[in-house]
């Protein structure tokens, strides 16, 4: 009688993890198509928009040391603007249009023309 009881309980607990196994599939294949029909209605993001991740920010004239700070408005005020932007090129490894767009910041044109002393 016990031995046909512990069959009785095999039985059933397979019979449940199939049932449960089948229910799982099933609701795992409801979220997939869901998932597919919501990313084909969801709005088209361009690779040129960042989108989540880590996207360091532009630096600006204010994250210049003061001292490179004061040399470069030194050497705009000479109209040595090309000097100028090589100089924050180099400091802070950027690139050429970085550069130039602190060093037209810190009041130069960027483009290394001579400018007057202003009185």
């Amino acid at each position: 009688m016990s031995l046909m009881f512990m069959l009785f309980a095999l039985l059933g607990s397979i019979v449940v993890l199939a049932a449960g196994s089948l229910a799982l599939r099933r609701v795992v294949a409801y979220l997939n198509d869901r998932l597919v029909v919501e990313e084909a209605t969801a709005p088209r993001v361009e690779p040129e928009q960042h989108v989540g991740g880590y996207v360091p920010a532009p630096r600006g004239q204010e994250d210049l040391p003061h001292s490179l700070r004061t040399r470069v408005h030194d050497l705009v005020a000479l109209g040595r603007d090309e000097e100028a932007v090589r100089m924050v090129r180099e400091r802070l490894g950027a690139d050429e249009v970085r550069a130039r767009r602190i060093v037209a910041a810190l009041g130069g044109d960027g483009t290394g023309s001579r400018r007057a002393l202003e009185p």
